[in-house]
């Protein structure tokens, strides 16, 4: 297992983090072994060739619940085209097996952020932390807490700080760990996310967004810069909690939020804010009925779930067995987020985000609106 510890070289992280997965990794059939290592690994981005030497600014991102430091290659490649260094991390029980997962920490979790955290300060002139999920809850968990270097901004796409559906029952998580260990268990397709869920892992989740909850309620008003990003149609997220913690604890004046959703439907007057933009998710050109919890991050180029790769049709149907939607026309699969209700057109999940280019300029500007001497080459 992965555990947490002084991050003195990352290049050397690097390499002990690959001889554990690539001795560890049960591969998913269809993609080479060698490749699906490479995938898993954690990876730095450093500034373009043209960048200013001096100034630098360098970002920490973390990924979410059964992923993998993948899901920011996109992101890590854009923003380092614009002068940011961008490090990820490989999370305890990821990257490898989902059978890992059984005998993961939150503590150990909230370490590896810490340790990472801390080197990146040490190397760059001004260091900011991110995630998405359960990776956006423990760098919120990080960046509001009172020990350790302290993060320029917090960048959180998606964050795990309240779920929808399983949140009412992650409390029993650790009872029913005691019977058995998956509380689904799937087949397993993709070479970079597992499909099965343990009760450990729900159980971990729990405390991470416990803690998180807690930090909020416990100020009035907190001043750490924010970015936060989300989908109307989240399945696992509550945009709700979102909205509200962000209009009603997070002040200060470079905070932005982005949300996709289907804007021909008005935004409640109740939760309106000025700092909040809005950007369409509904695009029948594309057939598209909404953006999912995972597409975020993905762009359309992305090598794996971009447009017409090989994860991004028929990877999660909807209602509807993968055989079948294989076999459906392409014109009669639309793409959106989970549902478990039947909808008028047969859909899977989407995998990519068509506003990827929107979605990473707004990190960009935020980062430079927080003192970041960024520009491009």
């Amino acid at each position: 297992m992965l555990s947490a510890g002084p991050v003195e070289d990352f290049d050397r992280y690097v390499q002990s983090v690959r001889a554990h997965v690539a001795t560890n990794l049960v591969p998913v059939s269809g993609f080479e072994r060698e490749q699906q290592v490479e995938w898993n690994l954690p990876f730095r981005r450093t500034p373009a060739a043209g960048c200013p030497s001096g100034d630098r600014t360098g970002l920490l991102l973390v990924h979410g619940l059964s992923d993998s430091p993948f899901v920011f290659r996109d992101l890590a490649e854009y923003l380092a085209a614009h002068c940011v260094e961008v490090r990820s991390l490989l999370l305890q029980g990821h990257g490898t097996r989902p059978g890992d997962m059984v005998t993961a920490s939150a503590e150990v979790w909230r370490a590896q952020v810490r340790d990472h955290f801390t080197a990146l300060s040490q190397e760059v002139d001004r260091a900011f932390i991110g995630g998405f999920s359960l990776g956006g809850a423990l760098a919120t968990d990080y960046a509001l807490a009172d020990s350790g270097p302290r993060p320029a901004g917090l960048i959180a796409v998606a964050p795990a700080w309240q779920l929808n559906g399983l949140r009412d029952y992650l409390w029993l998580a650790p009872i029913a760990d005691a019977f058995g260990d998956f509380l689904e268990k799937e087949p397993e397709l993709n070479p970079v996310k597992y499909e099965s869920f343990s009760f450990n892992a729900g159980s971990q989740l729990d405390t991470v967004m416990s803690a998180v909850q807690k930090r909020m309620s416990e100020s009035r008003s907190l001043e750490m810069p924010l970015f936060l990003a989300a989908t109307e149609a989240d399945s696992v997220i509550n945009l709700e909690y979102l909205v509200s913690r962000f209009r009603e604890r997070f002040t200060h004046p470079a905070n932005t939020m982005i949300i996709f959703r289907d804007t021909r439907n008005p935004w409640p007057e109740a939760m309106a804010d000025d700092r909040i933009q809005f950007l369409n998710s509904y695009l029948p050109e594309a057939n598209i009925l909404e953006f999912s919890h995972q597409s975020l991050l993905i762009s359309p180029d992305n090598e794996l779930y971009g447009l017409g790769a090989p994860l991004q049709r028929c990877l999660e149907p909807n209602n509807l067995s993968l055989e079948a939607c294989r076999e459906l026309p392409e014109e009669e699969l639309w793409f959106s987020a989970w549902h478990d209700t039947e909808r008028p057109v047969f859909t899977s999940r989407l995998t990519y985000n068509p506003c990827f280019s929107e979605l990473a300029g707004g990190m960009l500007a935020f980062l430079k609106a927080n003192g970041a001497a960024t520009t491009a080459p």
